[in-house]
């Protein structure tokens, strides 16, 4: 027929080619892929079991009345409308953004000084390492036990030291005072955490091509040069990183605060951690407990968004 092309076999077998090989490449890529989602699986299947499906429920459960009895009541919002009203909340709340902060920045800063001087190949540097970073591996409960001793009033170790270098007029209460008793525990929290940070620049500050080391001091700069047009810019990234994890484990801090004071005396030292335990299992308020749960994970969500975007504005300037 006039205007009609007729396609040969050969041309049939060309036009489905396409698709057939679009079609094998897929296949390819799944199974090639599918052993990473096997090892992806346990990890994934853990998350959802362990926190996903946690954090769903204490959302649900926020907006009941529910002493863990009786059946649960539904009331709304109304728990989060107590919540505003509070006083013991935003001063848990209070004590959690200043523990925060202050440790945060204490850990790093002193991992950091301690990352820059072992770089260096101070003598016996190999041996600072594991001194400095043991106090990480110990449980919380052996360092607010041990620390609880050392600020013992009476017979602790530190009032003890202090009154025999006659500096008896600095010996306090430190767990006993309303106005020492947060920051004796920060001061207990950055001792503990700061090896973390410091093996992590340390890596990251030994990972530094000597080259670069070697231009630098044929260029004549002296120490604090090297580390402030050097070494920090090379590491802004991974000092970054560790600022955040050091920040959201810091937020999330319950038992050390528990195991040294509960949390008192009075509120002074009261964090949200300690606050939700306090409601949940001492005052059995279930429901007013999982909402504070769910403010404490939002919370934490705003302060390690708004530091992420803060690092990811500086990083484009810089």
């Amino acid at each position: 027929m006039a205007g009609r092309q007729t396609l040969t076999g050969s041309q049939v077998i060309n036009a489905a080619e396409p698709r057939n090989t679009r079609l094998s490449r897929l296949a390819r890529s799944i199974s090639k892929n599918l052993i990473w989602y096997l090892f992806l699986t346990p990890a994934v299947v853990l998350l959802l079991a362990f926190m996903a499906m946690p954090l769903v429920e204490s959302l649900q459960l926020s907006f009941f009345d529910w002493n863990g009895l009786l059946p649960p009541k539904y009331i709304g919002l109304e728990n989060f409308i107590e919540l505003l009203d509070d006083r013991f909340f935003w001063s848990a709340l209070s004590h959690t953004l200043i523990f925060a902060g202050v440790a945060t920045l204490g850990t790093v800063l002193i991992g950091f000084l301690l990352a820059v001087i072992i770089s260096r190949g101070t003598w016996g540097s190999s041996v600072y390492r594991v001194v400095f970073y043991l106090p990480v591996m110990l449980p919380m409960t052996v360092t607010g036990a041990l620390w609880a001793r050392i600020y013992e009033s009476n017979y602790g170790l530190l009032n003890t030291l202090l009154r025999t270098i006659g500096l008896g007029d600095l010996a306090s209460p430190w767990l006993g005072s309303v106005d020492l008793s947060l920051w004796a525990i920060i001061a207990v929290s950055i001792w503990q955490f700061s090896g973390f940070p410091m093996i992590v620049l340390l890596a990251a500050i030994e990972n530094i091509s000597q080259e670069i080391h070697e231009a630098a001091t044929l260029d004549g700069v002296n120490e604090w040069q090297r580390l402030r047009f050097l070494i920090v810019p090379l590491i802004r990234p991974v000092l970054f990183s560790i600022s955040m994890l050091q920040l959201i484990f810091s937020l999330k801090v319950f038992d050390l605060v528990w195991i040294m004071t509960k949390g008192g005396p009075g509120e002074s030292s009261t964090v949200l951690g300690t606050y939700l335990y306090k409601e949940a299992f001492e005052l059995h308020e279930y429901g007013y407990a999982s909402a504070v749960a769910v403010v404490m994970f939002v919370v934490i969500f705003i302060v390690t968004y708004a530091y992420q975007r803060m690092i990811k504005i500086e990083s484009s300037d810089y």
